[in-house]
């Protein structure tokens, strides 16, 4: 004999990442130097510079989408200036998504810099809370990502918001 339960279909809905303070534009990852931006991205070449330079042209990190900001975490990744995980947490945006899982409002701008500061610190809030989370592959793995996916784009923006008109810095071979 077979039994036949019907469950409802769960939804995977999520509302937006909810940023409390939406004008932070400085923080503990904020980069003044450009050698230092540069070391953060492995900037090793005036072609990746160049092509730095292209990808954020016109880039505001404190009023940026999802659509934007995955365009430059997957054109990142590909040039090998940040890790898989870090551009995951630039393609995963705001975080929003319909019943089905499908990333929605994704031309909605949002503060990254703030975003992604406050996704760590409620990351490590919640390690402090659960301490065998923080025990845990998983936590450690997600923190080094968004801890990366900080210092990512903050040097982004010290590019974006640099006063010079290119983004020379002094490259070491």
């Amino acid at each position: 004999m077979n039994v036949l339960i019907r469950m409802p279909v769960l939804s995977m809905q999520a509302d937006a990442y909810v940023i409390k303070n939406p004008r932070e534009t400085k923080n503990a990852h904020t980069i003044t130097h450009g050698e230092k931006a540069a070391e953060v991205l492995g900037l090793t070449s005036e072609s990746l510079i160049g092509e730095l330079k292209d990808l954020i042209k016109g880039c505001d990190f404190t009023s940026i989408s999802t659509n934007e900001l995955a365009r430059i975490g997957s054109r990142l990744g590909e040039l090998d200036l940040i890790d898989d995980h870090v551009a995951c947490a630039f393609i995963s945006g705001n975080m929003t998504t319909d019943k089905y899982g499908r990333q929605t409002e994704k031309d909605v701008k949002y503060n990254a810099i703030a975003m992604f500061n406050q996704m760590l610190g409620d990351n490590k809030a919640y390690a402090r809370t659960w301490p065998m989370y923080a025990q845990q592959e998983s936590f450690k793995i997600i923190t080094r990502a968004l801890l990366g996916a900080n210092q990512a784009i903050n040097a982004l923006s010290f590019f974006a918001n640099s006063a010079g008109s290119d983004l020379s810095v002094s490259i070491q071979a």
